[in-house]
């Protein structure tokens, strides 16, 4: 397992970067060997580095009493790696620091494994003790602040040293999600679907637990399902939920503005989109700057039985125009965001969230929001959604909005946790989701 110790490396030395972490997995299973092993030793590299994104924090606590200075990015994963499966793998601790202390002589150098293996052996001596004070660490992330209170920002702070989050989280999180955030971001969310309610199944498949009667999860990750089958898709729960909540936005009006034209100006793969299809809500027209994904949205109308919105690459005024609709009564707005509130799916995000990187997608998003009133009838509704919770992208967001955009009101603005309907739903995406009105001025 040597050469995927080192791919683990590898990946983890370029976690980041701009390449996104699964593209990150699939190019260093490309380097595999295909053999008999090759699934195992597949399992492994993804167990190895996700393991090493999701408690980061925890094993850079265990080094902290043993290194008398920040060792450099080979030493330090090389030691995290080492921490990873000595503790939470529990490996055979000889095999374990051998392994790494000749890797890293064979990327930093005959003085740092010396250095490597000095360190691992002074954990192992005290590992007993170190057991406990991880468990107390764990035990400290799961204890809720009460709900009346803020927790001050050192309590913020030491939190999210535990969860490995940066000074980032703590200026822009949302104060009330301080200990949420960095419980979840341990757990890796389990799979969950949509029903297809167009054509339903005659009965859920065995093990799955419903959540509403168009969502349900699965808590044996191994479960999979054949994807020519046109009753479900996979589809994170907070956006399905989402979904099912413009829906019955736009139903309840019982009008007919409830077949009103609906424009999805972020797509993406269209996950919202289908689900809305799913409910008779006319999307007349999506919008997605990346073709592979809107080729990826139309292949999944048709394996769902779904009419086909117009679909434009790109949101240039060009691309509006080509559709026979200029004005929209009903504008689903997911909008690029820091991705902060994907961090259990994606535990490399907190990595690579940037003060440059936030003020970028800030722009990006005022700009859109303009857009969106732009093209938005009176009395129509904009839904926008963002998987982020930084006050900066969504409440502070629409704040501005609001006194940029006359005549739109906030009619409702909420965050749709998970874990919060059922906890085995832990580690799933936290999205935040408003509805806002255009009014007659």
């Amino acid at each position: 397992m040597a050469a995927i110790r080192e791919l683990a490396v590898q990946c983890l030395l370029q976690k980041a970067g701009t390449v996104p972490f699964p593209v990150l997995l699939e190019q260093a299973y490309a380097k595999i060997p295909q053999s008999a092993h090759f699934s195992q030793e597949k399992t492994f590299l993804m167990a190895l580095c996700y393991g090493v994104l999701r408690k980061g924090g925890l094993l850079k606590q265990i080094l902290l009493p043993f290194c008398k200075k920040k060792p450099d990015p080979k030493m330090e994963n090389c030691l995290l790696l080492a921490l990873y499966e000595l503790f939470f793998l529990e490996k055979e601790e000889h095999a374990a620091v051998n392994e790494y202390v000749a890797l890293c002589k064979k990327l930093a150098g005959q003085q740092k494994a010396h250095a490597v293996n000095a360190v691992l052996h002074a954990v192992l001596v005290q590992k007993e003790t170190i057991k406990a004070q991880l468990e107390e660490w764990q035990k400290l992330i799961r204890t809720k602040f009460a709900s009346n209170r803020i927790p001050a920002k050192k309590e913020r702070r030491k939190l999210h040293l535990l969860a490995d989050l940066p000074e980032l989280f703590t200026r822009e999180l949302n104060p009330a999600f301080s200990q949420l955030l960095a419980e979840e971001s341990f757990y890796a969310p389990v799979p969950s679907f949509r029903i297809n309610l167009q054509n339903p199944p005659v009965a859920l498949p065995l093990h799955a637990i419903p959540l509403t009667p168009g969502i349900f999860f699965i808590e044996n990750p191994q479960i999979n399902f054949d994807k020519t089958q046109n009753f479900y898709s996979r589809q994170g729960v907070a956006s399905a939920l989402a979904a099912e909540k413009i829906a019955d936005f736009i139903q309840e009006k019982r009008s007919a503005a409830s077949n009103a034209p609906l424009w999805d100006m972020c797509c993406g793969r269209g996950g919202k989109s289908l689900a809305l299809l799913e409910k008779n809500i006319h999307v007349a027209l999506v919008t997605e700057p990346n073709e592979t994904r809107l080729t990826e949205f139309l292949k999944e109308c048709s394996r769902l039985g779904l009419p086909e919105p117009a679909a434009v690459q790109g949101l240039a005024e060009e691309g509006i125009l080509k559709s026979n609709i200029r004005k929209f009564q009903f504008i689903l707005l997911d909008s690029p965001c820091s991705t902060s509130g994907t961090i259990a799916r994606n535990p490399e995000v907190k990595y690579r969230i940037t003060e440059e990187r936030l003020s970028e997608i800030l722009n990006t998003q005022e700009k859109l929001l303009a857009l969106a009133h732009e093209h938005l009838q009176e009395n129509g509704c904009l839904f926008y959604c963002t998987c982020s919770v930084f006050d900066c992208e969504n409440k502070g967001q629409i704040k501005k909005f609001l006194v940029s955009a006359p005549g739109m009101e906030c009619l409702h603005q909420e965050y749709i946790i998970p874990s919060a309907l059922n906890p085995m739903l832990k580690g799933h995406d936290i999205l935040y989701f408003a509805v806002l009105r255009k009014i007659n001025i």
